[in-house]
């Protein structure tokens, strides 16, 4: 992997914040321990609040490099499902219009497009959003920038421990989306709110994170492809 600069933080609470030393030795701490597998499978479950409604809750399951994210209302059934496989396809399944629709990121439940499922797990377990296949190098101001297949984001560090603070897409030479994480417990971001360009957002809270091995995944409604009108 490319030589990292690490760039100082602000303060998040239960973690004490320093300025990172940039020389050999702290880079390759930061580096093995934010891309060091995850510990087994992540099974979390966040509250969700987005503009329109505040009682949500999301859950997280994933099978290696397979996984499933639910949202639902806090005492009711599934209002939508997203579903990814390793090879890089995904399906967001409508609960209410009982119907399913291509999607391989996070733009149709949370409003984040271009990160790909997986790299949005890793940061979610606490490591940084990026797979073997993805870039990492420094940028001209000293922050790190993840280069994947038609995405790009520039992401912040805090030391002791090491943690990812923002990510922010990088988009035609300007930002997009952000994310901005706190309440980090080691690594695991407590805390977790999206933005867009066009005022969307979404906060999540975590309230309960696991580790499976060999996880199981349960089964995707057998639902008929949605019918998507084109405007006039």
């Amino acid at each position: 992997m490319a030589a990292v600069a690490i760039v100082s933080a602000v303060a998040v609470n239960g973690c004490r914040t320093s300025a990172p030393v940039f020389d050999p030795v702290e880079f390759e701490t930061a580096r093995d321990a934010l891309t060091a597998p995850l510990p087994g499978d992540p099974a979390a479950l966040y509250k969700l609040r987005v503009p329109t409604a505040g009682g949500l809750r999301m859950a997280l399951l994933t099978s290696g490099p397979n996984g499933r994210l639910t949202i639902s209302e806090s005492m009711g059934s599934a209002l939508s499902v997203t579903a990814w496989t390793g090879s890089g396809s995904g399906f967001f399944y409508d609960m209410r219009e009982g119907c399913r629709l291509e999607s391989a990121d996070l733009s149709r439940v949370l409003g984040i497009g271009a990160m790909p499922l997986p790299q949005a797990v890793l940061l979610l377990g606490g490591r940084l959003p990026a797979t073997t296949s993805d870039s990492v190098v420094p940028t001209s101001d000293s922050k790190l920038l993840v280069q994947g297949d038609q995405w790009a984001a520039e992401v912040t560090l805090a030391s002791e421990p090491w943690r990812v603070m923002t990510v922010r897409e990088v988009a035609k030479g300007s930002h997009g989306w952000s994310i901005v994480l706190g309440n980090h417990t080691g690594s695991v971001p407590g805390t977790v709110r999206l933005a867009t360009t066009h005022r969307r957002w979404a906060e999540l809270e975590l309230i309960r994170l696991e580790w499976h091995e060999d996880g199981r995944l349960p089964a995707l409604p057998e639902v008929p492809w949605c019918v998507v009108e084109e405007r006039q």
